[in-house]
């Protein structure tokens, strides 16, 4: 049923066509994505592995958080698979069993899957170790 507009002053107009522009992007159920909590990444850019049903792939891992990374792998990863994934930081390894979350443009979400509550202490000492920002060194002025 349109909204009859005559006789409303023209602000008022536009605020209900502004208001129905709303109402009709909301009814796009398709462009409405699923809510979900992300951890806050950082940045990297060291070596991983991925172990599954016997095949490794290498890859670059370029952002990680307490709850997996995400990474460019140089094969076919798989959505929904398991294995084990092999993080070879400059300051130490970690081997964690992890599953893949979604791979888009070339790109793979891996989450880890803890077996214990001593394998979850140990990746967030590590995740902790290698996120730990730099601090940069006292400086001398020049005189």
């Amino acid at each position: 049923m349109p909204i009859v507009t005559k006789g409303m002053p023209g602000w008022a107009v536009a605020l209900l066509a502004q208001q129905q522009r709303r109402v009709n992007r909301m009814k796009d159920i398709k462009n409405v994505r699923k809510f979900e909590y992300r951890e806050c990444r950082t940045p990297a850019g060291f070596i991983t592995e991925y172990i599954s049903q016997g095949e490794t792939l290498h890859g670059l891992c370029t952002d990680v958080s307490e709850a997996g990374i995400r990474a460019h792998f140089g094969g076919s990863v798989i959505t929904g698979s398991s294995g084990l994934l092999i993080l070879r930081h400059p300051k130490g390894v970690l081997r964690v069993e992890a599953r893949v979350a979604y791979v888009k443009n070339n790109q793979a979400g891996l989450v880890f899957v803890f077996q214990n509550p001593w394998e979850y202490g140990m990746t967030i000492e590590f995740i902790a170790a290698i996120t730990k920002p730099v601090l940069a060194s006292k400086v001398t002025p020049l005189t």
